[in-house]
């Protein structure tokens, strides 16, 4: 049964078994099902689930926020580090103004000598 419960939720797509997306789902099916709940209830049950359906509706609108915020703390760092890491690279690859110089210099200098020396 543990087998068929993990085969279902492998077909579901990756975007929805994320943590946002868990927590929206609750925000709006949770106090869905407990003001169903309340209106079969009577009058007398009523309230105590009224205020249960808030409280849920209020934790998922909560969790849902906290886990968009740290989400978007995690993918900007990695954007940050892929950006530091392709910089980088892109400056190891240019040769530095002092390498041009240098090079540039002897080279002026080579010239130099083979006029001189013809």
């Amino acid at each position: 049964m543990l087998e068929q419960i993990e085969d279902r939720l492998n077909e579901v797509p990756e975007d929805l078994r994320q943590g946002p997306v868990i927590f929206a789902a609750a925000a709006l099916v949770g106090p869905f099902v407990l003001v169903l709940l309340a209106a079969v209830a009577g009058p007398s049950l009523s309230s105590p689930l009224m205020t249960l359906a808030a409280v849920v509706f209020v934790g998922a609108v909560v969790g849902f926020a906290l886990t968009t915020f740290r989400r978007f703390r995690v993918q900007k760092a990695e954007t940050m580090r892929l950006a530091a890491a392709r910089s980088r690279r892109r400056t190891d690859r240019r040769p530095s103004a002092s390498r041009i110089r240098r090079t540039g210099a002897a080279s002026t200098a080579d010239a130099t000598d083979q006029r001189r020396a013809s």
